[in-house]
C-alpha cells in the first residue's frame, strides 16, 4: 500500500535525517485512524511541492493527546507542470460541482475558479472559497498530492472575461460545449507551447450566447468529448482526464 500523506507547516525542515514531528490533528489522524506504528512508513508535505518520505519512530496514544514523529529519509521537490491546467468551473444547484472540484484534485488540477455564470445559482462568495480550500486539501491529501491546487476568488461573467482579457502568459482557453463541432484532442493543438491551458465548464441549463460569445471573443476554442450531454459535475472529469492522457501528465 502507498504510504499515507500528512501535512506539514509551509517552510517546515524537511532534510534526511530530521525527526519531525505531527501537529495533534495529524498526530491523532495517524495514530487513531490509520493505526501507524514505529517502522512504518508515511509521506510528509507542505501543500507547496516539497515532499518527504518518512519512518515513524514514535506512535503514542497517551492521555494527554496521541503523538506520532518521524524520521525524513528523503525529500523531493515536485516540479511546477506545464502547462499548468486550471478549470473554471461554474456552480450548480445543490453544490452538484463539488464532487467535480474533488476529482480535479486528484486528476492533478493546479487552480480553480469558482464562476457565478448567468444561469448558476447565485451562492456567498467568502464561504464557498473556505469550503473549496477544505475540499482541496483533504482530496490532495487522500491523492498523495504534494502540492494542492490555489482557489481563486468567485467571479462573475464579465469578471471572469476580464480576468481572462489581462492574463500576461500565454494560454489556451478551451469552453466545454455540447454544440460545439471540434473535439476535444483536437482544440489541444498547441498547449505544449503555452503555460496553460484553461477548462471552461458551464452550469446547468448551459452558457449563454453572451458567455460563449464573450469567451471566443477572446480567442477560446468551443469543444465536445462525444455525443453524450455531459452534467457540469462530470463534464470537467472526462475533460481532465482527456486532457491529462494527451499531455504526458499519466506517461
Amino acid at each position: 500500500m502507498t504510504p499515507p500523506l500528512f501535512w506539514v507547516p509551509a517552510g517546515a525542515d524537511l532534510a534526511a535525517g530530521r525527526v519531525v514531528e505531527l501537529d495533534a490533528a495529524g498526530a491523532h489522524h495517524a495514530v487513531s485512524a490509520k493505526r501507524l506504528r514505529p517502522g512504518e512508513e508515511l509521506y510528509l508535505a507542505d501543500a507547496a511541492g516539497r515532499l518527504a518520505l518518512a519512518t515513524v519512530t514514535l506512535a503514542s496514544a497517551q492521555a494527554g493527546g496521541p503523538r506520532l514523529a518521524a524520521e525524513v529519509l528523503w525529500v523531493r521537490d515536485e516540479p511546477t507542470p506545464i502547462p499548468a491546467l486550471v478549470l473554471v468551473q461554474a456552480l450548480a444547484k445543490g453544490r452538484r460541482e463539488e464532487g467535480a472540484v474533488a476529482a480535479a484534485t486528484q486528476l492533478g488540477v493546479d487552480q480553480l475558479i469558482p464562476w457565478q455564470a448567468d444561469r448558476s445559482v447565485p451562492r456567498a462568495g467568502a464561504g464557498l472559497v473556505d469550503r473549496w480550500q477544505r475540499l482541496v486539501l483533504a482530496e490532495a491529501q487522500v491523492a498523495r498530492r504534494p502540492r494542492v491546487p490555489e482557489v481563486l476568488p468567485p467571479v462573475d461573467t464579465p469578471a471572469l472575461l476580464t480576468q481572462l482579457a489581462e492574463l500576461d502568459k500565454p494560454v489556451l482557453g478551451i469552453v466545454l460545449h455540447e454544440q460545439a463541432t471540434e473535439p476535444l484532442a483536437e482544440a489541444l493543438a498547441g498547449a505544449e507551447q503555452t503555460e496553460a491551458v484553461y477548462l471552461a465548464v458551464g452550469p446547468e441549463g448551459s452558457l449563454t450566447d453572451r458567455e460563449l460569445d464573450g469567451l471566443t471573443a477572446l480567442g477560446w476554442r468551443p469543444a465536445r468529448m462525444g455525443r453524450e450531454v455531459l452534467r457540469t459535475g462530470v463534464a470537467p472529469i472526462a475533460a481532465l482526464s482527456v486532457v491529462s492522457h494527451l499531455l504526458g501528465r499519466w506517461a
